[in-house]
């Protein structure tokens, strides 16, 4: 017998787990321009700040954030960058100092 409430969050957990791999899976599917403007939305940057940096209109880093979302299948850009930092994480642990 497994408890309703046990059971609700061992199925919450496995629901997260299985959207992770589909996460970084979206990383490899981002083309180099939407791997860039990822990078600077992680980095705390606007629309705008990106637009001016890439030299590039507003609306078209809107578009490449609509397409960088959809291959994250994440809702927001605050999860993408999440994603982008966990993906990240994951190849370069960080390195702690046993002084």
């Amino acid at each position: 017998y497994v408890c309703p409430q046990l059971s609700a969050r061992l199925l919450a957990d496995l629901s997260a787990q299985s959207k992770e791999p589909a996460k970084a899976d979206g990383l490899a599917e981002l083309t180099t321009r939407e791997r860039e403007i990822l990078t600077l939305v992680a980095a705390g940057l606007s629309n705008k700040r990106i637009g001016l940096r890439l030299n590039l209109h507003e609306k078209t880093i809107k578009h490449h954030m609509t397409r960088i979302l959809a291959k994250l299948n994440v809702s927001n850009r605050t999860e993408a960058a999440m994603t982008l930092r966990d993906a990240t994480e994951r190849r370069h642990p960080p390195v702690r100092d046993h002084a």
